[in-house]
């Protein structure tokens, strides 16, 4: 992967230039029910690998 200096020199611009998360995102990161739901699938997920890691052996 090569560096373009010129995005270096001009990252300011580079950042003001990003689209912005819409209200709607905002809202789901922010609400903790929501957070709550996402961890729990996060660690049903991460127990399903590891109950299949542990009955291969």
């Amino acid at each position: 992967m090569s560096i373009d200096k010129n995005a270096i020199g001009n990252i300011d611009h580079v950042i003001a230039a990003a689209p912005l998360p819409t209200r709607s995102t905002l809202r789901r990161r922010f609400n903790p029910v929501w957070q709550l739901g996402r961890g729990a699938a996060l660690m049903l997920r991460i127990m399903r690998m590891v109950l299949k890691g542990h009955s291969s052996h």
